[in-house]
């Protein structure tokens, strides 16, 4: 059978990148030795920045700093649980996804609140919030920095809602954020129930096997005892006692580090439906800490399956599964390897097996930042669309106004935006659609953007979008929900490898009830400027990018886009 044949890229120098295969055994034991031994010349030789990477080491402790603290976590589990009927966990990116997993895959057991994360500022989740038993809800605020403007937005308008009802906010409000952060002073000034702190040396995509984890592991009535032992035996699996050739965090590395250097740089996940949720974590940790200087790693998760004819040779695969559940997708790993296409199967006992795997990739993931000479503890393209969404605010407290002029397609009542970066004669959607398309290499990954309710139902929308362009092209997508995806994915979009091009969706759906107190704009306009002010940060970064704004009837506008979309692929 034929191999896919090697894809060279343009865009990096590959003479930086160090294969593990050209080290000597005791070259690679050191290298292991030296990351246990939190040594931050590994990432960089300027000592300012080797400063900064020594303050986010501490996840390599494993599960060792959390121990002391788990009865305490259970004590407050059963304090809660006697009191409150609901849990809402406010946080974004790396202080809420892990929390989602566990939502998602476990949910609470019998007898515990129910958990929901709300990592969003869309509207119509906002006001599912706010129709919960307020009086038996609790709230927690997770910022690492005590500064996410979503996160704060949360609290600032939960906490004016619970005053309406004539509760004490105090009593239904728990943060946990960095000791001396303006979150944990503020909490303290407005008398919150509880305020944890979070580990100081941890950073938050880091943080699955810290609070981040276990706390809410605890609300839930998860079986941290489970938990902890899973999370050990893979730390001592991947010590660097452990010869690399068996360790397990090593070989990982190794495999998605060759994969880079044969062009293979999209790290597509098959996953079995019950691990889903794990991938979403898998992606933020791989796409923010190797999705920098032009270059990276990226991860593809949450595509439909398809026939190894739809697959471009820039493609890598992990296959994770459950025991007793392999044949789900048998039959196409099977297909993809006879193929020639590169597969790595990983094969859970249990659920509770992420809590191990969580550490092995962490730890794989920054080796490949060594290899791939990245800095895997840094975000340095996030702070564009953060520096942008706050003019683009100032703007609107100051005119009513955020001076975007969108262009109308009159056929179908969906309105578009676009710059240099996608250039047309005349401003008409269906020509924009088409050249978004022209120039295409495959090796290009399409990323869809929605700064929408993020649902399951919407979520299926846009995979057939996915799985269209992916036939059509034969090219990788990507998908998020906005402002989630700004502290996951974002890094990589805006720093990650040249050959990307998005679209951002919003939609029409002001809610002029649901203004933040102290701030003077609604949860919409928060989200529609941040994505107004992300367009304009991939404009900066010269990436291919349009904007479609669609009505309140969003869902029957995404069901014509889907034959807009079917038509500019077909007609080039």
């Amino acid at each position: 059978m034929s191999q896919p044949p090697k894809i060279v890229k343009t865009y990096r120098d590959f003479g930086h990148i160090k294969r593990p295969r050209t080290l000597s055994n005791e070259q690679k034991q050191e290298l292991l030795q030296r990351l246990f031994q939190k040594d931050a010349s590994l990432f960089s030789s300027d000592p300012a920045i080797q400063e900064k990477i020594k303050k986010r080491l501490d996840w390599i402790d494993g599960v060792t700093p959390i121990l002391p603290k788990i009865k305490d976590y259970q004590a407050f589990a059963e304090e809660v649980k006697s009191e409150f009927s609901h849990i809402v966990w406010c946080g974004m990116g790396g202080s809420a996804l892990f929390p989602l997993v566990l939502a998602q895959m476990f949910g609470p057991q019998p007898g515990y609140p129910q958990f929901l994360v709300v990592d969003t500022n869309d509207p119509e989740i906002i006001k599912q919030v706010e129709n919960l038993p307020l009086e038996r809800t609790l709230f927690f605020i997770v910022s690492k920095s005590g500064t996410t403007l979503e996160t704060l937005s949360h609290l600032k308008y939960f906490w004016q809602k619970l005053e309406e009802k004539g509760l004490n906010p105090g009593n239904h409000f728990v943060a946990l954020t960095d000791q001396g952060s303006p979150l944990e002073e503020l909490a303290k000034e407005l008398g919150f129930r509880k305020v944890f702190p979070h580990p100081l040396c941890i950073g938050g995509r880091y943080a699955a096997l810290s609070e981040i984890g276990f706390l809410p592991a605890a609300l839930m009535g998860l079986d941290l005892n489970k938990a902890l032992s899973y999370a050990q035996k893979m730390y001592e699996a991947c010590h660097a006692d452990i010869p690399w050739g068996y360790n397990l965090a090593a070989s990982l590395a190794e495999f998605l580090v060759e994969a880079y250097v044969q062009g293979q740089d999209k790290i597509s996940f098959i996953t079995d439906p019950l691990l889903k949720p794990f991938a979403l974590w898998l992606e933020q940790l791989l796409a923010e800490s190797l999705g920098k200087n032009l270059t990276g790693l990226v991860p593809i998760v949450g595509e439909s399956p398809g026939s190894p004819t739809v697959y471009g040779n820039d493609r890598t695969f992990i296959y994770l599964t459950l025991k007793g559940r392999e044949k789900i997708y048998q039959r196409l790993i099977s297909d993809l390897t006879e193929e020639g296409f590169r597969v790595k199967t990983y094969v859970l006992d249990e659920r509770y097996e992420i809590f191990a795997e969580v550490f092995r990739w962490m730890l794989a993931t920054a080796l490949c930042g060594y290899f791939l000479t990245l800095n895997p503890f840094d975000e340095p393209d996030v702070v564009l669309t953060k520096e942008k969404t706050r003019e683009f605010l100032e703007k609107f407290k100051q005119e009513r106004d955020f001076g975007i002029e969108l262009y109308l397609d009159e056929s179908t009542g969906i309105s578009f935006y676009y710059e240099d970066t996608i250039s047309i004669e005349f401003p008409k959607f269906s020509a924009l659609l088409k050249k978004f398309f022209k120039d295409f290499s495959p090796w290009t990954y399409v990323g869809f953007l929605a700064y929408l309710p993020p649902t399951s139902e919407i979520e299926d929308i846009f995979r057939d979008f996915r799985t269209l362009v992916r036939e059509r092209k034969n090219c990788s997508t990507v998908f998020g929900f906005g402002p989630r995806y700004l502290h996951s994915t974002g890094q990589m979009h805006k720093g990650g490898p040249i050959l990307s091009r998005f679209m951002i969706f919003t939609r029409k759906g002001r809610n002029p009830e649901q203004i933040i107190s102290g701030e003077g704009y609604t949860f919409w306009d928060q989200q529609f400027a941040q994505a107004c002010a992300d367009f304009k940060a991939l404009v900066e970064r010269k990436k291919p990018v349009i904007l479609i704004h669609l009505t309140e009837n969003y869902k029957e506008d995404l069901k014509t886009f889907y034959h807009l979309l079917e038509k500019a692929l077909t007609f080039e």
